[in-house]
């Protein structure tokens, strides 16, 4: 069996090729610029991205496509392009496709936060497609779905792994490398964002192709642990403690401190009942971010070169001047 994988060099691309090549599939990972094969693939071909477009380079076809980079319907039409030669398409959407029973979603929290009662389920009803993020995604999800073609769509939450641009356990990792001790965090720490291992996506790939499954499927971590769990959980890796101080209403210029990329007022946790019904089985998020962490620790290049979507936070998130300042006021 033959596997065409779309952003192979990233960290759901490498994930799946890992898991399809150890189920003894052909892997082929579409690449662009001539990046060489990421750890751990080596057993893959490439198909080297020139910017022909997913048509062409699907090419003669395969027994299977996942495509962890396409956005938009525009994305999903030239995946369909080839759909007389492909068996299956496997698609990533996202869990921020959600919205609560009032309407919002994580991309209308002007609005106020969603409020889930309960853990979400794939039949949570969801976003209009449209413009923004998880309006792109459900254009995305309603092109593919409708088309008649066999399509399974995957929705994780916070993404983790090696390979990954914007590796959320940086604002753990680097403190503690740092040698910071302590760290000011809002909501006491106590937020739940559910996490997803790059590895359990690419588990749940390979599950869903020899299952021959189709529709929709959260994928998360066994577990939806809190910002200080995950902090405990990078600490046990490192060896290292950073106390979490809760931060509540501080002054306007300090409004940033304390905010994570898992920081949000409400829980955010997803059922993967459907997809452990197949048969998968995901770890807990303790034991799934040693990847992405062990990944952090062998950088080889500026963190800020590696890791740009820190950039467009629109404030410093490692700014200890800052932190010192907000902690003194919360400690007296």
């Amino acid at each position: 069996m033959r596997a065409i994988i779309f952003g192979g060099s990233g960290q759901m691309g490498r994930a799946a090729a890992r898991a399809l090549l150890g189920a003894g599939w052909d892997v082929a990972i579409v690449t662009r610029g001539g990046r060489g094969l990421p750890p751990g693939v080596q057993g893959a071909r490439v198909i080297a991205d020139a910017g022909q477009g997913r048509d062409a380079l699907i090419g003669d076809g395969a027994d299977a496509v996942f495509d962890p980079l396409a956005m938009h319907a525009a994305d999903a039409a030239g995946l369909l392009a080839a759909r007389g030669r492909v068996w299956r398409f496997v698609a990533i959407s996202s869990a921020a496709v959600y919205q609560d029973a009032r309407g919002r979603s994580l991309a209308t929290q002007e609005q106020g936060f969603p409020q889930f009662d309960r853990p979400i389920t794939e039949d949570q009803s969801t976003a209009a497609p449209g413009p923004g993020y998880a309006g792109s995604k459900m254009a995305l999800e309603a092109a593919l779905l409708a088309s008649g073609a066999p399509v399974t769509i995957l929705r994780p939450g916070a993404i983790h792994g090696a390979g990954a641009r914007h590796p959320r356990e940086w604002v753990i990792v680097k403190r503690m490398l740092d040698g910071r001790s302590v760290m000011p965090v809002a909501c006491a720490g106590a937020s739940r964002f559910g996490t997803t291992a790059a590895d359990a996506i690419g588990a749940l790939v390979e599950t869903c192709l020899r299952q021959r499954a189709q529709g929709v499927f959260n994928v998360a971590d066994a577990d939806a642990p809190s910002v200080a769990q995950i902090a405990a959980a990078i600490g046990a890796i490192l060896g290292r403690t950073l106390t979490l101080i809760p931060v509540g209403e501080l002054p306007d210029d300090l409004g940033h401190v304390g905010q994570t990329p898992w920081s949000v007022p409400l829980p955010m946790v997803m059922d993967t009942a459907r997809a452990r019904a197949l048969g998968w089985q995901p770890l807990p998020h303790a034991m799934a971010v040693r990847p992405a962490v062990q990944a952090l620790l062998a950088l080889d290049q500026p963190w800020q070169t590696a890791f740009p979507m820190f950039g467009h936070y629109g404030f410093d998130p490692f700014d200890d001047a800052s932190e010192d300042r907000a902690l003194a006021l919360v400690q007296g």
